[in-house]
């Protein structure tokens, strides 16, 4: 009972930061919401896998988060040479 509370908050404040990417009028603050509604899928994820006791969703977690590491290094460095070129 209480994952389940908690797999529904991090839903809720993961709706709340995706909010957040549409209203942001800064690149910087919309890539910042971005990450954290990552963060909160992995949370999301992993107590999922804590709570059906299945493994298998950890690999997914970990390799999502890789994944996500990666997209948002990328976004900035991609923002970073976008800004330059002005």
């Amino acid at each position: 009972m209480f994952l389940q509370a908690v797999i529904f908050i991090t839903l809720v404040v993961s709706i709340v930061f995706s909010t957040s990417v549409i209203v942001a009028k800064n690149k910087w603050k919309r890539l910042l919401a971005m990450a954290l509604i990552s963060s909160k899928i992995i949370v999301i994820i992993v107590l999922y896998a804590l709570l059906n006791n299945a493994g298998f969703f950890l690999d997914v977690a970990i390799i999502y988060a890789l994944l996500s590491y990666i997209g948002v290094i990328v976004l900035a460095n991609y923002m970073l040479e976008w800004r330059k070129k002005l």
